[in-house]
C-alpha cells in the first residue's frame, strides 16, 4: 500500500512536469506568435503559471509548515509580478507605436491616448 509520502512525491513530480511543459509552451509562443502584445500575454501568463506549478510541486515533494509559507509567498509574488510585468511590456510597446498583428481588428486604447496629435480646436488630426 502506498504511503502519503509517496503519493505527495508523485503529485509533486506531476506538478513540476506540468510547470516545465507550460514554460516550454510559453517559449514556443515567443517564436510563433505574430506580435509583441500576443507574446507578452502568452509569456506572462504561461511563465507565471509554470513557475507557480513548479513551486507547488517542490512543496509537495518536501512538505513542511515553513516550506508552505515560502511557497505561498513565492506563488503569490510570481503570479502578481508576471502579470504586471507582461502588461508593462505591452504598454511600453504600445506607447512606442509597435504595430499589432494584422489579425487585430480594433484598438480600444486609441481613444484614450494622451499623446495623440491634436489641433488647436481639440480635434484629432488622425
Amino acid at each position: 500500500m502506498m504511503e502519503l509520502h509517496d503519493i505527495m512525491h508523485g503529485a509533486g513530480l506531476v506538478f513540476i512536469f506540468l510547470g516545465i511543459l507550460t514554460i516550454i509552451v510559453a517559449g514556443i509562443g515567443l517564436f510563433r506568435l505574430p506580435d509583441l502584445y500576443l507574446r507578452a500575454s502568452a509569456v506572462g501568463t504561461s511563465a507565471g503559471l509554470g513557475v507557480a506549478s513548479i513551486v507547488i510541486g517542490a512543496l509537495l515533494m518536501d512538505f513542511s509548515g515553513l516550506n508552505l509559507v515560502k511557497a505561498a509567498v513565492a506563488v503569490i509574488a510570481q503570479l502578481l509580478t508576471s502579470a504586471v510585468g507582461s502588461m508593462a511590456i505591452a504598454r511600453s510597446g504600445y506607447l512606442n507605436n509597435s504595430l499589432p498583428a494584422e489579425i487585430t481588428h480594433t484598438d480600444d486604447l486609441l481613444k484614450t491616448r494622451r499623446d495623440r496629435a491634436t489641433d488647436p480646436e481639440g480635434e484629432s488630426s488622425t
